[in-house]
């Protein structure tokens, strides 16, 4: 069962994203739980659904501990038949393991009404390749991780048509749901609440698209999880971009 608090694109031809996000560990989240923050651009192939993930969550059953883990996943068909975390299976190709290898332990992380603390990620569609790049970019410059080949995908290989920030959630049909971001809702706000920033969307050039009229929440439990209205900084004079906070404590069940 996936539930998500994000706000989403669909309605351009989009090239790269890029976000501040908030890192936060939850020690409650169980062992047939997942929870995380996360950039995701996708397109379809008729039913079939091309997408690739960069972010960060807590998946205890996959990595025996309840610590926060950089992460990427991607699949060619909705995850039917295709597709896997990290590097488990030929598909992302790790550039450099010196920036952050997909499965790394991330530390520090937020403290509630405390320090926050941040990894900004972009995932990009090289010009001349065609392939999938992610970077980190919160260093003084910004280091390739490693890339998807434009081989793996059909619909993907030539452009994204959905992207999405925010928190994602996973846990069994008969189950409960794990905390969300910091495990507090969003109307908490700074030092409290988890949040994406400096959140950019790229067109065939590379050039930042004005996300005003393109992005909108798509959250589809509301009763357990939100998010708050999503605001550029810049008109109030500070240098967070586009912004949002996100989350909620859980305890969801169907």
């Amino acid at each position: 069962m996936d539930t998500f608090s994000v706000y989403t694109a669909n309605s351009g031809d989009y090239y790269g994203s890029k976000a501040k996000i908030n890192l936060w560990d939850l020690p409650d989240v169980a062992n047939n739980q997942i929870s995380a923050s996360v950039i995701r651009l996708s397109s379809f192939d008729g039913d079939y659904e091309n997408s690739i993930q960069a972010g960060f969550h807590m998946y205890p059953e996959e990595y025996k501990d309840s610590k926060l883990h950089f992460y990427t996943t991607w699949t060619l068909d909705g995850y039917k038949s295709t597709g896997c975390f990290n590097l488990k299976c030929d598909g992302f190709i790790l550039v450099n393991s010196g920036i952050l290898t997909p499965g790394d332990v991330v530390e520090p992380v937020s403290v509630y009404n405390g320090s926050q603390y941040f990894i900004t990620i972009s995932i990009k569609k090289e010009p001349k390749s065609g392939n999938w790049s992610v970077y980190r970019e919160d260093l003084d410059n910004p280091q390739l991780i490693g890339y998807w080949p434009k081989s793996l995908f059909t619909a993907l290989a030539e452009k994204a048509t959905i992207v999405s920030w925010g928190g994602v959630v996973s846990y069994p049909q008969d189950g409960i749901g794990p905390p969300m971001g910091s495990g507090h809702y969003s109307s908490e706000l700074q030092g409290k609440a988890a949040f994406v920033k400096n959140i950019e969307i790229f067109d065939s050039n590379g050039e930042s698209i004005d996300l005003a009229n393109i992005a909108k929440p798509d959250v589809n439990r509301g009763d357990c999880y939100n998010v708050t209205a999503l605001v550029d900084s810049r008109k109030y004079g500070l240098h967070d971009g586009y912004l949002f906070y996100f989350g909620g404590p859980g305890g969801c069940s169907n």
